[in-house]
């Protein structure tokens, strides 16, 4: 593939193998789901030595999805299955409205299969998410969101579709769903994609989606990462409910190593979650997507430090009345625990990683802060919410009800409250920024985050 349809290619510090590469290759060509399935299956036995294997699958509640989820558990998941795990408990599937990463499933699906490999070796985890979209051949031609369910034009994926008509009854009563889809996209893509009128509309919506749940997965596995050693092979795609065998386009592909709790970001790529971004052919008779660059964050390069490129950073040396003043709120927090230091040194090891490979910042720079603020907000809420108060250069951020609740001394409930109703801002900030951001909380010289007596 070339270099220009890629979102991100990112092998980190260790040779891919030829099946990951071809597998790699497919992002944003639609195939077969066979042939997409056999690549992952090939990719999936490249990586040893193992000693045992789990399968995750990740699918909307559509009943259109039947096909991926016996075809998954056919040929994949069985053939990686020791063959003493019964044929109905190879998979552990989350099934909902959209196929949505709920948190902490990651997690039980690692406990679950996790056996042999506590004491004799590593594991692989094999985790597929699946968004879908419908495709109709009419005398017109294509038509992509539909479908024909049983004789009758019906909109697919039916919960996206919903999602971007935003009906009324979502506003009267309360769809946890709808408002955690919302969550996800955010406004700004919601915006985009509600004003979209192009016949692309509803993959737009589709391909989004599963990037943003693929992105969910790893911010889980960060946070709270395998305590055996695991690889972990994560595949992304968007099925194409048609008339006849369903078809997929892969939108993500990653590798992560966990070994003692430190994630190793082996190989990753995607396409991209602004809806904007995505460009798509259908010259030929299947479907092309590559990434173009976003102008709203353009690229950063590889060298760039924070406040030299991209939006500007108010960061906390006491530059502003409002920032002085949150460092004198936070003053009497003591430093960070043990623990707390233990997060923050990962977390500077992976961002190290990062700045060496700025595709790889594009795809791992966003979940790797959602998922060290998570952490953070799990150990030691009140430094979280203390860092997060310095930058005042920010509205998303709110700083300045930041600084109310530090002036009250907030107790570790409140500050992980007001962390929690934060995440959804995270998820809107652009690959660039979330890299700033980023860069400015796990340096050396944070006022809070950096003392260490």
């Amino acid at each position: 593939m070339d270099t220009k349809t890629r979102q991100a290619s990112a092998p980190m510090h260790h040779p891919t193998s030829i099946a990951l590469r071809e597998l790699t290759g497919l992002v944003g060509r639609e195939e077969p789901l066979n042939s997409v399935h056999a690549a992952i299956l090939r990719a999936a036995r490249d990586i040893r030595p193992v000693v045992e294997s789990g399968s995750v699958l990740a699918a909307c509640s559509d009943e259109f999805n039947g096909e991926i989820r016996a075809a998954f558990d056919r040929d994949v998941a069985r053939m990686l299955t020791a063959p003493s795990v019964p044929g109905t408990r190879r998979v552990f599937a989350v099934s909902n409205m959209g196929g949505r990463i709920e948190p902490g499933a990651i997690t039980l699906a690692d406990q679950h299969f996790t056996a042999r490999s506590a004491s004799e070796g590593s594991k692989l985890l094999l985790i597929e998410i699946a968004g879908h979209v419908g495709r109709r051949e009419t005398a017109e031609g294509i038509v992509w969101g539909e479908l024909d369910r049983f004789g009758t034009t019906s909109p697919c994926c039916g919960a996206l579709r919903m999602l971007l008509d935003a009906p009324t009854s979502a506003q009267a009563v309360r769809f946890p769903w709808f408002d955690q889809l919302s969550a996800f996209f955010g406004p700004e893509r919601l915006g985009a994609l509600r004003n979209d009128a192009s016949p692309w509309r509803m993959a737009r919506a589709a391909i989004v989606h599963a990037v943003l749940q693929a992105e969910s997965a790893i911010v889980d596995l960060l946070r709270d990462p395998p305590r055996t050693p695991t690889h972990v092979l994560l595949v992304a795609m968007v099925v194409v409910n048609r008339k006849g065998t369903d078809n997929a386009v892969p939108v993500g592909v990653h590798l992560l190593r966990f070994e003692n709790a430190m994630a190793h970001l082996e190989h990753g790529q995607s396409l991209r979650s602004t809806p904007a971004a995505l460009e798509f052919d259908a010259t030929r008779s299947a479907l092309r997507v590559r990434a173009i660059e976003d102008p709203v964050h353009p690229v950063e390069p590889a060298h760039a430090a924070h406040g030299h490129e991209g939006p500007t950073l108010h960061v906390g040396h006491g530059s502003t009345q409002l920032e002085q003043a949150h460092v004198a709120a936070a003053a009497h927090l003591p430093p960070p625990s043990p623990e707390a230091r233990a997060q923050i040194e990962r977390s500077r090891k992976q961002l190290a990683a990062l700045r060496g490979h700025p595709h790889a910042a594009r795809v791992y720079a966003r979940p790797l802060l959602r998922a060290f603020l998570q952490s953070l907000s799990v150990v030691a809420p009140e430094l979280g919410l203390a860092a997060l108060a310095l930058e005042s250069g920010r509205d998303v951020l709110k700083a300045a009800s930041l600084k109310k609740l530090l002036e009250r001394g907030p107790a570790g409930a409140n500050a992980r409250a007001v962390l929690h109703d934060f995440e959804p801002a995270l998820q809107q900030l652009g690959h660039a920024e979330a890299r700033q951001v980023l860069e400015y909380l796990l340096a050396e010289h944070h006022p809070i985050l950096g003392r260490r007596t």
